[in-house]
């Protein structure tokens, strides 16, 4: 008797449990903003690569003799 009283108020696998579906929670929000934002960013991501490859290349100024 005193061992099911023992098994059913240790909490160990309920701790684990719990970090389990807080994972899932985590990982269900993230999959969910990448579903909603994830073309935005992309389309503003290769917009910035657009723009950073029709910049001009920077040419560094000659230095200056003394």
């Amino acid at each position: 008797m005193k061992s099911l009283k023992s098994f059913l108020q240790d909490e160990h696998g309920a701790e684990l449990a719990e970090y389990a579906v807080g994972t899932a929670i985590v990982v269900a929000i993230a999959i969910l903003v990448y579903q909603v934002l994830g073309d935005a960013i992309n389309n503003r991501m290769n917009a910035v690569v657009d723009e950073l490859d029709a910049a001009p290349a920077a040419t560094p100024d000659p230095p200056t003799a003394p």
